[in-house]
């Protein structure tokens, strides 16, 4: 990827990557917390980030059990 040239990347970028790609793929959030090492459950949160079809899913699921 010669990432080496590139002066803007810095190798702790890829915690928010990784992070946001499991708990996109449904990894629990603390499971997210354990396998990247952080100090408390709060960091965690701000490494990752929802998108917003999860969302939609997630108010999918509900209207789905009220049915």
């Amino acid at each position: 990827m010669e990432l080496e040239k590139d002066k803007e990347f810095v190798i702790h970028s890829t915690r928010h990557t990784t992070a946001s790609r499991m708990v996109s793929a449904g990894v629990d959030l603390y499971v997210v917390k354990e396998i990247l090492g952080h100090s408390s459950i709060k960091v965690t949160e701000r490494y990752s980030h929802l998108s917003p079809g999860k969302l939609v899913h997630a108010i999918g699921v509900l209207e789905d059990r009220i049915d």
